[in-house]
C-alpha cells in the first residue's frame, strides 16, 4: 500500500484535515496560527492565492502531503545536521483516502528551473490518483543540496520540505484510524 504524509498540526481538533480556504469559515482562530506559517518570507506570503493551473484553483484551496517517508527526511537532515535530534509526527496517510479529489503532483525538481517565489512551469505538475500516485523511496538529492546550502550559511537545521516534491489536495481529507509516526523511529 501507498502513502502519502502530513505533519500533525500542533493544535489538532477532530479527525479531518481541511485546506486554510475552509479553516478560514469553520475555524477562525486555526486558520489564523497556520496561515502565518507563511509570513517567513515575501514571496510565500503570496503562495496561498497562487493558481493552480491543473486543478484550477488557488493553493488555500488545497493540502500539501510529502510523498515520502518522513524518516527519510529526518535521516537526511541528520546526515547534514549531526545534533539534529527534534520529533515530529506524522500522519501516515493511505493513498485511497484522495480518491475522487483533484491532486496533483508537484515536483520542483523536475525541469532544473524552480526559483521560489516565481511562476512554476507546467511541466512541474502531473495530476495524480491511487492507481498512478508512486511513493518517493529515497531523498532527492536536490533536498540534500537545499539542506547543505543552509548549513553553509550557518544555520542550525533546515525546513525539512525543502525540495521535496508535493502532493497537493483539493478539499478535507479524513485521518480517522490513520497511524501516526515519528519521524525518528
Amino acid at each position: 500500500m501507498s502513502f502519502i504524509y502530513h505533519l500533525v498540526p500542533k493544535m489538532m481538533d477532530g479527525n479531518i484535515l481541511f485546506p486554510l480556504s475552509k479553516l478560514k469559515v469553520i475555524s477562525p482562530d486555526t486558520f489564523n496560527r497556520e496561515i502565518k506559517k507563511y509570513d517567513d518570507h515575501p514571496k510565500r506570503k503570496e503562495l496561498p492565492q497562487r493558481i493552480l493551473k491543473k486543478i484550477n484553483c488557488p493553493q488555500e484551496d488545497v493540502i500539501h502531503f510529502s510523498p515520502i517517508h518522513p524518516r527519510l527526511m529526518f535521516n537526511g537532515l541528520k546526515s547534514v545536521f549531526p545534533e539534529w535530534n527534534y520529533s515530529s509526527s506524522f500522519y501516515e496517510i493511505p493513498i485511497e483516502r484522495i480518491r475522487g479529489l483533484p491532486t496533483v503532483y508537484f515536483d520542483m525538481n523536475r525541469t532544473g528551473t524552480y526559483v521560489f517565489g516565481e511562476d512554476e512551469s507546467e511541466e512541474m505538475f502531473d495530476l495524480i490518483t491511487p492507481e498512478n500516485y508512486r511513493i518517493l523511496t529515497t531523498l532527492p538529492k536536490e533536498t540534500l543540496e537545499f539542506y547543505e546550502g543552509w548549513k553553509a550559511r550557518g544555520e542550525r537545521g533546515a525546513p525539512a520540505m525543502g525540495r521535496i516534491p508535493h502532493v497537493m489536495v483539493k478539499g478535507p481529507v479524513s485521518i480517522e484510524g490513520c497511524k501516526i509516526i515519528d519521524w525518528k523511529l
